[in-house]
């Protein structure tokens, strides 16, 4: 037993000094015991007393008869007590118990408060102060606090936070988006925990030592989604917690909530949360006593509130759900260092009196992480049940819809000194139940096998009963029990059974409690002699199963035309899979729209080879059928039991895989470039143009591919669309390439242009409105440059061939063209010998070519009729319907027959 230090004081000063042997004990790192031997002992009784055991001596206190008794690592000071009491000459036998210095702390506020004068009542009532001296919180156990955050610069938390984390994904009006306290509950929360105790500031909390991960979750009014709470308790499963505090709650089910409970009870996590301040009516409850989660859930430690004269809080709620309860009213803990949304509603600013099991489950959290900070290895089940068989019982005698199994005593806690020993000795038991399926189907017999180790002194006999029963995850009420199963045969202590139970699952889908527990032949069960059951949490579900593994598949489809999909499936559940009958399984698939929306329900059909039992996998291949509309969409793969259900509407993953719906049309375009030219002029780009579609481009028939240009302005005006046509010589297959000529018809107005090539399929679509890439722009310079040179001199011209061979030079910087709305051309002006214009335009000559600049050639003019009176001609070059070029002199003509 564990004494206080007065007591040790006294023995202490009053007795001789301890006389040691180290060379005898030096080798033993297990328990000590106390033993006093007989008056007249020999010597060789006194040595193997000693000897049963395994021990040594490892220290004498003569004046008192007293010999300390070393035993070997991993013995048990309880065993080794038994076996020295039946040993000859052996008087008393006692452990070597811990003991150290009262704690009182030094917080101001601990005994005394300026708010309603209780001081740290739920600390003095609970047990907290004299659980002290056993333990303090260990800076290895992490307890996590989902709520509204927590102040990190509070001088009674600084050294007890790690760094702070935020999952609010909306807030109410009127919050701002931060990762600090903004309402004042979660530092509130966070500091009955562990606040730093004994530091001559504020408070002590419940387990200060321990470290606390603040995890925000409610906005400045304290509110939140279901999402960010499942997100906090997953991220502290992931980073350490081995507890969460959960001070809120909600009266709608969430089965992603209670996924994330399950969660982190897998991740070995122990899940404490507020039961719901619903015994009175107020505002936020819908009635009274309404059902709170995730305090309603399986693996949950639900806490209702106590008051000083430990008496029900009015406000805490009432029901079969309720685990046990603490401390609740008026609790004087920290809050924020600056205004919050409470400070403007009457809170008050660092320190504030709460009232709630929001206030009550921290304080079970505190004791919970003193428990862990005693016993590091315990699991959730096993700290539960501490907490429970050592709380103290108020109320109804027993389990209450009020206290649960009663009030935390922290002391007991830590010392387990309220466990009930069975009827006859010392029987206990724990269960491994990893041979326990985690989903079983609806209605159907299943096997489990349960490892039972007796862990007491005494041996469980072979008429011990071991039953199981389905809890309902609400109300935790029986939904089926079923027939116990002797062991037959004894199991002695410290030695296991592995027991196969037939077991019924209950006919309505869901999760559900599966409990295990032993009982003697018409006894009480072990669970109410302190040793905890087993409880698995059960999916009861129709039995369906499956993931699904498709092969490699490209990244589009052509609309509406059909394609076939492997994929690989596998049976996870339960039942096995008909190929054929009335209920056949198929796979099979729906098109969703990228907002999730249902185009396609009922997909095609791919069959199975055959039967496909549980646990084996299958490949089927899926008729893939595109929707008709172009765009992006999702293949949902999915198995149907036909005229029964779709796999996915009994709860099973189903695979998407994102498609391109395209309608098999894409090219792409290298382009070439252009020189400059002027207004009206015509010229051809290279372009070379790759198939990368999946259809092949008609070169003719009624809706041939055509190649043209569009062409824009600076400011991305559309200056000319339908360009003129380019051909293609042939078909263009899939991944092949052909090189073009693009016809560039440069506008009138001159300036810089972009040319665009497209392709078009005539009386369909251009290809860039049927979703092919955009080809890259090439830049068409247009320059009103009309310069040039042209020979000079005397004509001799004959009338009978009125023609003249004429030297022209390009001498501007832009090409002349041949072609286009505005080709270049030569004429004549012709004048009488007094320089009047006898007539103006003359007939045309074409250019063979374009004619670049600085190039250079000899044309024959056609001068066409000679008007009478003509003595002079000019000959000039012409952009034809837009300007002449004023380049050539008049030239004197002689005129020969």
């Amino acid at each position: 037993m564990f004494w206080r230090a007065l007591a040790c004081a006294l023995v202490l000063l009053g007795s001789a000094p301890l006389l040691a042997h180290p060379a005898q004990a030096a080798s033993f790192a297990g328990p000590r015991v106390l033993v006093q031997f007989a008056p007249g002992i020999t010597p060789d009784l006194r040595d193997a007393a000693i000897r049963s055991v395994g021990g040594a001596v490892d220290a004498v206190i003569p004046a008192l008869g007293v010999t300390r008794v070393a035993l070997p690592a991993g013995a048990g000071d309880r065993a080794a007590i038994e076996t020295l009491e039946g040993q000859a000459g052996v008087a008393s036998v006692e452990a070597d118990a811990p003991m150290r210095l009262d704690l009182t702390p030094n917080d101001p506020l601990y005994s005394t408060d300026p708010y309603v004068g209780l001081g740290q009542w739920g600390i003095r009532t609970a047990g907290v102060d004299r659980a002290w001296d056993v333990v303090r919180g260990s800076p290895g156990i992490v307890v996590a606090t989902i709520d509204t955050g927590v102040d990190p610069q509070h001088p009674d938390l600084l050294g007890a936070l790690l760094p702070g984390v935020s999952f609010l994904s909306a807030t109410s009006p009127g919050c701002v988006t931060q990762a600090n306290d903004d309402n004042s509950h979660g530092t509130h929360v966070a500091g009955i925990i562990g606040a730093n105790g004994n530091n001559t500031v504020g408070i002590a909390g419940v387990a200060f030592g321990v470290r606390i991960l603040p995890i925000k979750a409610l906005d400045c009014t304290g509110s939140g989604t279901t999402s960010d709470v499942s997100q906090a308790i997953v991220y502290a499963a992931d980073h350490g917690a081995r507890i969460i505090n959960i001070s809120l709650g909600s009266p709608q089910a969430s089965a992603t909530l209670q996924s994330a409970v399950s969660y982190a009870r897998n991740k070995n996590v122990l899940v404490v949360a507020a039961a719901g301040n619903c015994g009175v009516t107020n505002p936020q409850c819908g009635f009274i006593n309404q059902v709170d989660y995730p305090a309603a859930y399986p693996g949950v430690l639900a806490v209702g509130a106590t008051q000083p004269d430990d008496t029900r809080a009015s406000f805490s709620t009432q029901a079969s759900y309720v685990a046990i309860a603490a401390p609740g009213y008026r609790v004087v803990s920290t809050t924020p260092t600056y205004a919050t949304y409470l400070s403007g509603h009457g809170g008050t600013v660092s320190y504030g009196v709460f009232s709630g099991t929001s206030q009550a489950s921290p304080f079970v959290a505190g004791v919970a992480a003193l428990v862990l900070s005693k016993e590091p290895n315990l699991t959730p089940d096993q700290v539960t049940d501490r907490l429970r068989s050592t709380a103290v019982d108020l109320g109804t005698p027993g389990v209450d819809t009020s206290f649960g199994a009663g009030r935390v005593d922290a002391y007991r806690a830590v010392t387990g000194s309220s466990v009930v020993p069975a009827p006859g000795g010392d029987i206990r038991a724990t269960y491994d139940t990893s041979g326990v399926p985690a989903a079983v189907a609806t209605g159907l017999p299943f096997t489990a096998n349960v490892k039972v180790n007796a862990t007491g002194t005494s041996p469980l006999g072979a008429s011990f009963q071991l039953g199981y029963s389905w809890l309902d995850p609400v109300t935790r009420a029986v939904v089926l029990a079923g027939t116990p199963t002797a062991l037959g045969t004894d199991v002695r202590a410290g030695t296991s059974l592995v027991k196969t139970l037939t077991i019924t699952a209950p006919p309505l889908a869901g999760v559900f409690l599966l409990r295990f527990d032993l009982a003697p032949l018409g006894g009480v069960p072990l669970s109410l002699q302190g040793s905890a059951p087993a409880d698995v949490i059960v999916n009861v579900s129709a039995g369906y199963g499956a993931t699904y593994s498709p092969a490699a598949v490209g990244a589009s489809l052509v609309a509406g035309a059909q394609s076939t999909l492997s994929v690989s499936v596998k049976n996870t559940g339960i039942r096995t899979w008909a190929a054929s009958g009335i209920s056949p399984v198929r796979l099979s698939y729906h098109w969703l729209a990228t907002d999730r929306s249902v185009v396609v329900w009922n997909g095609a059909r791919g069959s199975l080879a055959q039967d496909i039992a549980p646990g084996a996998t299958a490949v089927v291949v899926l008729p893939l059928v595109p929707p008709s509309t172009t765009g992006t969409y999702l293949l949902r793969l999915d198995l149907v039991e036909e005229g029964v259900t779709w796999f996915s509407g009994q709860g099973v993953a189903t695979s998407d895989i994102p498609y391109a719906i395209t309608n098999g049309i894409s090219a792409s375009f290298t382009l070439g470039s252009v020189p400059t030219i002027l207004p009206g002029g015509r010229v051809a780009l290279p372009v070379t143009v790759k198939n990368d579609g999946i259809v092949a481009w008609a070169a003719g028939g009624t809706n041939p591919v055509h190649a043209a240009l569009h062409l824009y302005d600076g400011l991305g005006n559309t200056v000319s669309w339908d360009g003129a046509r380019t051909v293609l010589a042939s078909d263009v297959q899939p991944g092949a390439t052909v090189t073009l000529s693009l016809v560039v018809d440069a506008p009138l107005r001159p300036g810089i242009y972009r040319a665009r090539p497209d392709l078009v399929q005539e009386g369909v679509a251009w290809f860039g409105a049927l979703g092919s890439p955009t080809a890259a722009y090439t830049l068409v310079a247009v320059l009103p440059d009309y310069r040039g040179t042209l020979s000079s001199g005397p004509l001799t011209v004959s009338r009978a061939n009125p023609v003249a061979q004429v030297t022209v030079t390009n001498t501007s910087s832009a090409l002349w063209t041949a072609a286009g709305v505005a080709p270049v051309q030569l004429s004549v002006h012709w004048l009488d010998a007094q320089g009047t214009m006898l007539l103006w335009d003359g007939p045309r000559t074409k250019l063979a070519r374009d004619f670049g600049p600085g190039e250079t050639a000899t044309v024959a003019v056609a001068l066409g009729a000679i008007p009478p009176g003509a003595a002079f001609a000019t000959i000039d070059l012409i952009s034809e319907g837009v300007t002449w070029f004023g380049a050539g002199a008049a030239r004197p003509v002689v005129l020969t027959p």
